[in-house]
């Protein structure tokens, strides 16, 4: 379902207010508080990774130096950014669920999930923008010197390819298996600590037409 097709049927919804059991309305605040549990925990291990990164080229040990030094900033900036922008939403359903009357209809907690759904959507769509980023700082980070012979491989490709097609086929082969695995991982992080919680705020919702 895309967005249009969400927005379509949040517009559609009855304007009248239907009463929901007390326990439902508590069951659903718990699930909203889990899964801004989840999300504040999440930015803090952001935070502090965000720093680590910065200051790694800092480190003696690094040798990240010269135009290298720059295509690794950028990289960091790109992060920052895409993080800032899908933390910003979740951040703005946290004060929502801290409103008195986000719990006190159905209409209410159906936008709630409305507002979980597409966050989650936004977070999946940034992991995914952002995989290329972090390998590329991984292999800057830990390539050391030889990442600039790597970079240098690559900017000639036809002649690496010509001299060492293994090489060639041994990095793309490994690219492609790392890439998969980041997104099973990132899906499996998904799931536990956001789907599982807004599956079953959308399970509760269900109940409360019957």
């Amino acid at each position: 379902m895309n967005f249009d097709e969400l927005q379509k049927k949040w517009d559609n919804q009855p304007e009248k207010d239907i009463n929901i059991k007390a326990e439902y309305l508590t069951k659903s605040k718990s699930l909203a508080e889990k899964i801004i549990k989840s999300f504040k925990r999440e930015a803090i291990f952001w935070i502090v990774s965000i720093v680590f990164i910065l200051i790694v080229p800092l480190m003696e040990s690094s040798q990240i130096h010269g135009v290298l030094s720059l295509i690794y900033y950028f990289l960091v900036c790109q992060f920052i950014v895409f993080g800032l922008y899908y933390y910003r939403r979740f951040y703005t359903i946290s004060k929502m669920i801290k409103q008195p009357n986000t719990f006190s209809s159905r209409e209410s907690i159906i936008r709630l999930y409305y507002e979980f759904y597409f966050a989650i959507e936004t977070y999946r769509s940034s992991i995914y923008i952002l995989l290329p980023t972090s390998i590329a700082l991984f292999v800057i980070t830990a390539g050391k010197d030889k990442t600039c012979d790597l970079v240098d491989k690559f900017y000639h490709f036809k002649e690496t390819f010509q001299a060492d097609p293994t090489f060639i086929y041994m990095v793309f082969i490994l690219g492609i298996v790392t890439i998969v695995l980041l997104i099973l991982f990132s899906e499996w992080i998904i799931k536990k600590f956001y789907g599982s919680y807004l599956k079953q705020l959308k399970e509760l919702m269900d109940e409360f037409e019957d």
